[in-house]
């Protein structure tokens, strides 16, 4: 077991003006495994020595932020801007960090990470993030997947969750080659599951064991003509769909705990994405329409750019949500405009096919 206690402020800059891992005070003793971080709230500004011969005084005000580590994970020394960090038998490197404040502001650390594999920069408005609820707090984080598409298996790439709070800013990136994320991407799924937030509007529960962290499971019946990808670290199920000419369109199940989010905030999120703008009401006809399905009620979205995105070719997206059990699911298609739109009837009986154990 190792437990980690710390006074700390990082910065995001996961889909830079300042540095993003900073770090205040921490204490480290070597025999736990469940790691609780309770910073005092400081300026940003130099770091004071450690003090290793009491636990520091948590403020009353302060968020105590604690998750558990993945199993077989090796902790590593965290250094001097780390809260945190692991290495995973597999490879790769998860991290665990904070700023004060907002460290920043998230479109610059996202669109610095965006840079550090090679992805173009983002406007502010176009930086979203898929958002997770924390189980038992009123918090949430952000989750970006900054792998590039198509990426050879030893090109780099990042996944990443944001938590912000009151007076704190908390980032937690598992990066490496591309290959290892998609192979081992639902470890630090299963890893963001453990964060919990006490001193926030609801009470948080004890860490979760192995058994109640694990990932979410669907059964789904694809067409015959989609073909079984590999996906990202999110996914429960993946597909990858090919046209004439070339044309593709990727299609995938995310399941993520809690509301995450209403209706109109992840119909924006995706029109933000083929550069729509923003729906204002909930009512609007474009949002899409309710459907029922052997699961439950499912929101269905579709939406298509308005100027060619993929290679000259206008891109769509095909969407649907469930809630279900504690549970959102969302499956989407994605990918050239005439191609979404020749698999939207097969992308709806889709999701119709998805059972759950």
């Amino acid at each position: 077991m190792r437990t980690l206690f710390l006074i700390v402020p990082i910065t995001l800059c996961f889909l830079s003006s300042c540095k993003d891992e900073e770090i205040r005070v921490y204490k480290i003793a070597k025999d736990t495994e469940t790691v609780t971080a309770s910073p005092t709230v400081d300026p940003i500004g130099a770091a004071p020595k450690p003090d290793e011969s009491k636990p520091h005084d948590h403020a009353a005000h302060s968020n105590t932020v604690t998750w558990q580590a993945g199993d077989g994970w090796t902790q590593e020394e965290a250094g001097q801007f780390l809260t945190a960090a692991y290495s995973l038998p597999d490879g790769g490197r998860v991290t665990v960090s904070k700023l004060g404040g907002d460290g920043g502001g998230l479109a610059a650390n996202v669109n610095r990470w965006r840079g550090q594999v090679g992805l173009k920069t983002l406007d502010d408005d176009k930086i979203g993030g898929q958002p997770m609820k924390i189980a038992d707090s009123a918090e949430g984080m952000l989750l970006y997947n900054l792998i590039p598409p198509n990426a050879a298996p030893e090109v780099e790439g990042i996944l990443a969750a944001v938590l912000p709070l009151a007076s704190e800013t908390w980032y937690f990136k598992f990066t490496g080659p591309s290959g290892i994320l998609n192979k081992s991407g639902g470890k630090f799924m299963d890893f963001l599951r453990t964060v919990r937030v006490a001193g926030s509007a609801s009470p948080a529960s004890p860490t979760p064991s192995a058994a109640e962290t694990k990932k979410p499971k669907v059964n789904v019946v694809p067409p015959e003509s989609w073909v079984p990808s590999e996906g990202s670290a999110m996914r429960v199920a993946s597909y990858s769909i090919t046209g004439p000419e070339g044309t593709f369109a990727d299609v995938s199940v995310i399941p993520l705990p809690g509301d995450s989010g209403s209706i109109l905030d992840n119909v924006n999120r995706w029109r933000a994405q083929v550069q729509l703008a923003p729906l204002e009401s909930e009512t609007d006809p474009a949002l899409g329409k309710t459907v029922t399905g052997p699961a439950g009620d499912y929101f269905l979205s579709k939406m298509v750019s308005t100027e060619p995105l993929l290679e000259g070719k206008k891109a769509a997206i095909g969407s649907a949500i469930l809630n279900r059990e504690g549970m959102t699911w969302f499956f989407k298609i994605t990918g050239e405009a005439t191609l979404v739109e020749a698999n939207m009837e097969k992308f709806e009986q889709f999701v119709r096919s998805a059972t759950f154990p």
